[in-house]
């Protein structure tokens, strides 16, 4: 029997119509896969999210870590600025830094910030630490507007194993901790507990006692990844066709 004889239980147009609707569906799953974006994480910080110190900071501090343990369906972009401060009126704030417009340029999905180390300092922290607070309700809220609506965690800061630079585990524990949970109440916000997870020793740290090291920092990545695990309720967001 030659190929010509056999006959088929359907015309060949309608053959044809349905290869042409299998492919259709196949090229759109692939468009689908093509189009999926990765989930955006803003990492604000001052330098122990830069990663101050740290071998190989680019690979090693905790934004780093973070992408890699969340995977390929997630960026994350550094932007700790060494030395800055929630407080509006601290030495160096925050928000007149570049980092705080890299954050938001990125429009991310989720945002987090682990501000409060360098607000512990005596210049800071007596004359504006009563504004600790309503500074950090105010960054809370400007990120949740943004067009991206992301999903805001803030960490409560590592512990201080030695006070150093004027940094100092007393002003830490009775008024930076206290003004972020006030703060995470008024605003709904989820803490990542990084200062009771980060163990206090020097192993975790550089020299200076305040800093933590790779080691320290891969804790650090780790503690807030399954934070956002737990509380990432954001689907894939897909760009427009």
């Amino acid at each position: 029997m030659t190929i010509a004889a056999i006959k088929f239980p359907f015309s060949s147009n309608r053959i044809f119509g349905l290869l042409l609707i299998i492919c259709a569906a196949g090229l759109s799953a692939v468009a689908g896969q093509a189009y999926a974006a990765p989930v955006r994480v803003s990492c604000v910080g001052d330098s122990i999210t830069y990663g101050w110190q740290v071998h190989n900071r680019n690979h090693n501090s905790w934004p780093a870590v973070l992408g890699r343990i969340l995977g390929r369906g997630y960026a994350t972009l550094n932007c700790g600025h060494s030395g800055a401060t929630m407080l509006k009126k601290g030495d160096l704030p925050y928000w007149r830094q570049p980092e705080y417009k890299n954050a938001i340029a990125f429009h991310p999905n989720i945002v987090v910030i682990m501000l409060g180390t360098n607000d512990t300092k005596p210049w800071n922290w007596n004359k504006h630490g009563k504004e600790f607070a309503a500074n950090t309700e105010s960054m809370i809220d400007i990120f949740r507007r943004l067009p991206t609506h992301p999903r805001v965690f803030i960490c409560l800061p590592p512990k201080v194993v030695k006070p150093a630079y004027g940094i100092n585990e007393k002003n830490m524990v009775h008024g930076v901790i206290p003004a972020i949970k006030k703060a995470a109440r008024a605003t709904h916000t989820t803490i990542i507990n990084v200062f009771g997870k980060l163990p206090g020793k020097m192993a975790y740290y550089i020299h200076d006692g305040v800093h933590p090291n790779a080691r320290g920092d891969a804790v650090i990545a780790h503690i807030i990844a399954a934070a956002i695990r737990r509380g990432h309720g954001h689907k894939r967001p897909r760009h427009k066709r």
